[in-house]
């Protein structure tokens, strides 16, 4: 099975904004200021192009109009990229997300299906609520973060745009589904534990 997607994952309107760390940016820091994406101003008339002329002479009368001010001629290319969706669910169960502007937890049924997370209100749900694209986005775990909230089990996922705050039901289960979220991250994380344990054993 395939998908062609022509932008990045959908953001959870539901959910809350966490505070992001420096792989993480907000949206006050995104790049939607950047003139380069602003329209070119409107022209008085159409241009419709000569048949008769060269490339060599439409390069130059583009320079000559960029060097006198005027608006250049932007083509936008849509970028189209073919991702192949796992026909293997990695993890299906219920987290608990953030919920903006209360501080409150909400309970979701989730389903990973690599690169895809699929986020539905309960199990019976047929519709997805909202979809995150594990490819473009960054799974976080932090101690001390849990330790800041006073919120254990919950781990982080970052998109372009905002960050989500997720907490599982236990330690393990927190573990597993970090595992399914990013299996690198995980297995760092687990080796961290282990050498941790072994230290505390031999003091």
């Amino acid at each position: 099975m395939s998908v062609t997607t022509l932008r990045d994952s959908a953001s959870i309107s539901t959910l809350n904004t966490i505070t992001p760390s420096s792989t993480c940016p907000s949206l006050v820091e995104g790049c939607y200021g950047n003139t380069d994406l602003r329209p070119p101003a409107p022209r008085s008339r159409a241009v419709s192009p000569s048949p008769d002329a060269q490339p060599d002479a439409d390069a130059k009368k583009c320079a000559s109009a960029s060097s006198e001010g005027k608006p250049r001629i932007r083509r936008f290319v849509p970028d189209i990229q073919e991702i192949r969706v796992s026909p293997i669910v990695s993890k299906k169960g219920y987290l608990h997300f953030l919920e903006p502007h209360t501080n409150g937890w909400v309970k979701r049924y989730v389903v990973v299906r690599r690169p895809y997370v699929y986020i539905y209100n309960t199990e019976r749900d047929a519709i997805e609520r909202a979809i995150l694209n594990l490819s473009s986005a960054q799974v976080e775990y932090s101690e001390d973060q849990q330790a800041m909230l006073k919120t254990p089990n919950t781990f982080a996922v970052c998109t372009e745009h905002r960050g989500i705050l997720l907490q599982a039901t236990s330690d393990k289960d927190m573990h597993d589904w970090l595992y399914a979220f990013n299996p690198l991250l995980a297995g760092t994380i687990r080796s961290k534990l282990s050498r941790r344990r072994v230290g505390q054993m031999r003091m």
